[in-house]
């Protein structure tokens, strides 16, 4: 029912125009039966629309639609300009939540769609984040200890081409790796740092010589 209702609500089905009969002696133009027929089965759908809304409302907020909202979309916008629009504190709590966020170093899947849930609650509320934002968050939530995928992330693209899908796949592969077993092929596609059991990823055998201008964390810290 909720789904045939919707498109009422959304105005996918919208109110059928009345037409009219224009006889050349009439002085009046009396509507066709077919287009009143029409007409009034939209308004016995629209208004079961309009109930089912009311119904999965408390009474105080039905209490607050304003009279004049006739239709289902108009009581529906109506709602929506009220309740859907965060507070800034409640954003500003949002946004801390997702810029703090860190991976344990545990299995990271649900971890991850922890933080991609968080980006949708967001984005829900029209706070666009970029997509390399995305990423950039996601690679500062990696614990110290796998310093070695954030290393190869950022040696290996430059910080505005980085995307969701590839950290997050590096970061499951490397996760498969350490614990010595192939990668969850379950999430998404997780192609980006392929890796064999008991064998590190490829990235990984790469000496110095073949990356010459990138030092290791290691040489990093010893200059430092």
């Amino acid at each position: 029912m909720a789904q045939k209702l919707w498109a009422y609500i959304s105005g996918l089905i919208t109110r059928p125009a009345l037409e009219f009969t224009a006889p050349s002696t009439a002085t009046s133009c009396p509507t066709t039966a077919k287009s009143v027929k029409a007409h009034n089965d939209w308004v016995t759908e629209d208004s079961a629309a309009i109930s089912y809304i009311k119904m999965n409302c408390t009474k105080s907020v039905v209490a607050g639609i304003p009279t004049m909202h006739t239709t289902s979309k108009e009581v529906w916008d109506s709602l929506k300009e009220r309740f859907n629009k965060a507070s800034a504190a409640i954003m500003l709590q949002e946004i801390q939540q997702a810029l703090s966020f860190r991976l344990s170093g545990g299995d990271p899947i649900h971890e991850i769609s922890k933080l991609s849930a968080m980006f949708g609650c967001l984005s829900s509320r029209e706070f666009t984040i970029p997509e390399f934002v995305h990423a950039s968050i996601l690679i500062m939530a990696l614990p110290h200890k796998w310093d070695s995928v954030t290393t190869y992330l950022l040696q290996s693209h430059a910080l505005d081409k980085l995307n969701w899908d590839l950290v997050s796949e590096a970061i499951i592969s490397e996760f498969s790796c350490l614990q010595g077993s192939q990668p969850l092929t379950s999430v998404n596609k997780i192609s980006a740092v392929k890796c064999k059991s008991n064998h590190p990823p490829s990235w990984k055998e790469k000496s110095r010589e073949e990356q010459p201008n990138v030092s290791s964390l290691g040489d990093q810290q010893k200059k430092g």
